[in-house]
C-alpha cells in the first residue's frame, strides 16, 4: 500500500491527449493499420501480377507485404506513395503501347 501527501485531484491520473498504445517518441509509434491503406495494396498487387511484383516495389519480401495485408503491421504514407507511383507509371507504358497498336490498324486499313 503506498500513501501519498498529495491532494486526492492530483493523485488521479490524467488523461494524456495521445492514445495509450503510442510512443510519444514520433520513430517509436506504430505506422497506421486501416482497410482502405491495405485493400488498396491488395488491390495494387492484383494489378501488378502479384504479392511478389508489389513486395519487390516496395522492397520487402512477400512475408512483410502478408504482414501489412493482414494488418499486422501497418501501411506507411511511403508504401502507398511508392505503390501509387509504379501503377502510374505502368498505366502509362500501357497507354503508349496501346497506341501504337492503334497505329499498326490505322496503318493496315489504310
Amino acid at each position: 500500500m503506498m500513501i501519498s501527501a498529495a491532494p486526492p485531484e492530483a493523485r488521479q491520473s490524467q488523461s494524456s491527449p495521445q492514445p495509450s498504445n503510442c510512443s510519444p517518441i514520433r520513430e517509436q509509434r506504430g505506422l497506421p493499420i486501416e482497410m482502405p491503406r491495405m485493400m488498396g495494396l491488395q488491390t495494387a498487387y492484383e494489378i501488378l501480377g502479384g504479392k511478389k511484383a508489389l513486395a519487390d516495389v516496395l522492397g520487402v519480401c512477400v512475408r512483410s507485404l502478408n504482414y501489412k495485408l493482414n494488418a499486422d503491421r501497418g501501411v506507411s504514407n511511403l508504401d502507398l506513395f511508392v505503390t501509387a507511383k509504379t501503377l502510374e507509371t505502368r498505366g502509362n507504358k500501357m497507354l503508349e503501347h496501346a497506341a501504337k497498336l492503334r497505329a499498326v490498324l490505322a496503318e493496315a486499313k489504310g
